[in-house]
């Protein structure tokens, strides 16, 4: 076979390139590095040596790196392009592991074929996969390239003619040829090391909203949801099995089937898409698919969910804490989705819509020019900044009638929040505040205190209204309760309650205890000194001897109908000792609790210090937050 004239000047050079010359890092990149990519092949203006990763965790030795890509097009040489990521080190320097470390981490982002790593006297280069290992395919020292037949194979496999011309897709092709020599090793020995060579390689990493989690047996990619926009994912498995299956779970499924539980073992019965088959094997449904995985496989697969969904969680929580629109209740009509407000009878909103288009930004300069002109709906916005979208929501068809109700419902504007992050702000949340975004809290006050007042004594001179009729139409959502954690009464604490309650009625798996065990201590502390003469007691009986119906193992007394409010007592004290022994609580029993409480504070008197009441409302708050989460984004998916 014909040698090249690329493949015969690539071997003359290597065969006269004399490593005496090397005295320093910059020789081995001006007399090694650069020559011999250009003897690749591999033009000039489609490498850079300091790629402008967004990270901080490399801040140093920027310039022993060269990363050529498949295109000169700057803007375009990015983790797509990437080929070959080259790392020079001291001509002296002979410990290549930290180099190498540099590599992979570099590697995660950049996502390329090969990396290579030098110190002009030895050359090792790796295969880089992007869930598996790495693996070494040359490493051999310089001198032996001056060999022709070692110098026409190594530029026969790395030129970048042939390189660039790689399907980064099927890369990993030859990973699958090593699985079949496995698969055929496992029929005969069933050897726990050759399973581990087919295992991924465990990182976590992020870039923007796209999370990838990588344990040895799954990887999840997940796209996070934007605003209330949503976001999906991806699973992978490493078994051998598996390989190539490929579960993609929509927006729905993540919040209706993978949020509960988290951060409990799959055999604790907590996670609703699991059902155990044996000691070694459970069924797994994920979405349209349903696979059998073993113990060591669903372990991985919950440890990646969990650190998935929390950062799903945080995504949605933070974009409601930031909007403030935990009060309001979410909506979804023509393509819009937001939050209703408030409602106004159908002549009222008429008169909104007709001053905030009399009054456009561009016709005015008055205090209340601020107002984009729309066909349907009211832009609070000065042409520069948009403040709000309010939209109008029939209730019915009756709606369009004079006397109808609509909906006044904020906006949730992704475009407008998107197009925020790529102005001067990093973040959208940058720009909330009365002079940019406005919450949707702040919205509605701003309309109910301001705005409708002033629409109304604005066209009172000019049509016959009704102020007081228009203003007692006027019907809102608003949530009055105290805030938790202002709260001084113990009475005040009964919502809350009934929220969890109400939560974990339908709460159909078993729930781990980590923050029962500090609920039911505090909230048993907060009612120990309650006058035994509370009303009531049969309801309190009864809903303690549901809790012992099917219970053998714990049973604490059985003559319930002789008790009174002190064996109650010792009763819910035994379950809090009870509780801090288990791993999860059957949901029911938790709700059988919870309603007891409610009672002796509904009907009690109840003598409490502040320090006990305290540790009440400390102990809700994340249980009463889980639950508000869940009601609003879990259940209605379900």
């Amino acid at each position: 076979m014909s040698i090249s004239n690329e493949t015969k000047q690539f071997i003359q050079w290597i065969q006269s390139f004399d490593y005496r010359v090397l005295k320093n890092k910059d020789d081995v990149e001006i007399n090694f590095i650069v020559p011999m990519f250009r003897h690749l092949c591999y033009p000039r203006t489609y490498s850079t040596g300091n790629y402008p990763l967004d990270t901080q965790k490399i801040e140093r030795n920027l310039e022993s790196i060269y990363i050529y890509f498949s295109t000169d097009d700057v803007i375009k040489q990015n983790a797509e392009t990437a080929l070959i990521i080259a790392i020079y080190l001291d001509p002296n320097s002979h410990n290549f592991s930290e180099a190498i470390e540099r590599a992979k981490f570099f590697s995660t982002y950049l996502k390329p074929l090969y990396f290579l790593v030098t110190n002009g006297y030895h050359v090792r280069i790796f295969q880089y996969f992007i869930y598996h290992k790495e693996e070494l395919i040359f490493d051999k020292s310089v001198d032996s390239l001056k060999n022709t037949h070692i110098a026409t194979e190594f530029h026969n496999k790395f030129n970048f003619n042939l390189v660039k011309n790689i399907d980064k897709n099927t890369a990993n092709i030859s990973k699958y040829t090593q699985y079949n020599l496995i698969e055929k090793s496992l029929r005969r020995y069933n050897l726990q090391e050759i399973v581990a060579n087919t295992d991924f390689r465990t990182s976590t990493f992020r870039e923007g909203d796209r999370l990838t989690v990588v344990k040895p047996k799954v990887v999840i990619e997940c796209n996070l949801p934007k605003a209330f926009g949503e976001g999906n994912c991806q699973i992978q498995f490493s078994s051998v099995i598996l390989r190539g299956l490929k579960v993609s779970l929509n927006h729905q499924y993540i919040l209706g089937n993978l949020m509960t539980g988290l951060n409990t073992r799959p055999e604790w019965g907590c996670r609703s898409f699991l059902k155990q088959l044996d000691d070694n094997a459970f069924e797994v449904n994920l979405g349209q698919t349903t696979v059998i995985l073993s113990d060591l496989e669903t372990a991985d697969l919950c440890l990646c969910i969990d650190i998935v969904s929390e950062e799903y969680k945080k995504s949605i929580v933070a974009f409601e804490n930031a909007l403030e629109t935990w009060d309001f209740e979410f909506t979804e009509f023509l393509g819009v989705r937001g939050v209703t407000l408030f409602s106004v009878d159908a002549k009222l909103w008429r008169l909104m819509h007709n001053f905030a288009n009399e009054f456009n930004y561009v016709q005015g300069k008055s205090e209340w020019h601020l107002f984009q002109q729309e066909d349907i709906s009211i832009r609070v916005s000065r042409g520069i900044r948009d403040h709000a979208f309010i939209l109008p929501k029939p209730v019915n068809y009756l709606s369009i009638l004079p006397n109808g109700i609509i909906n006044i419902v904020y906006e949730i504007n992704d475009v407008h929040l998107q197009s925020l992050e790529k102005g001067e702000l990093n973040t959208w949340q940058q720009d909330i505040g009365p002079r940019g975004t406005w919450t949707a809290k702040y919205t509605q006050q701003w309309l109910l205190n301001q705005f409708i007042p002033k629409v109304i004594d604005y066209y009172s001179d000019k049509y016959p209204l009704s102020e007081e009729e228009l203003l007692n139409n006027i019907l809102s959502t608003e949530n009055n309760r105290i805030y938790i954690t202002e709260i001084h009464e113990i009475q005040e604490l009964i919502p809350y309650l009934q929220d969890i309650q109400s939560w974990l009625n339908i709460y159909i798996d078993n729930i781990s205890t980590t923050l029962l065990r500090v609920y039911y201590r505090a909230l048993n502390n907060l009612v120990r000194n309650t006058d035994s003469s509370i009303e009531g007691m049969d309801y309190i009986i009864r809903n303690l001897s549901l809790m012992e119906s099917d219970n053998t193992k714990d049973r604490v007394k059985s003559n319930f109908q002789k008790w009174n409010f002190k064996d109650v007592i010792y009763y819910l004290d035994a379950q809090v000792g009870r509780i801090n022994n288990y791993q999860y609580e059957n949901s029911f029993k938790a709700v059988l609790i919870t309603r007891i409480f409610i009672w002796i504070i509904e009907h009690g008197k109840i003598s409490c210090s502040q320090a006990q009441l305290n540790a009440a409302k400390q102990a809700l708050l994340p249980l009463w937050e889980q639950s508000r989460f869940e009601m609003r984004h879990v259940y209605p998916n379900r």
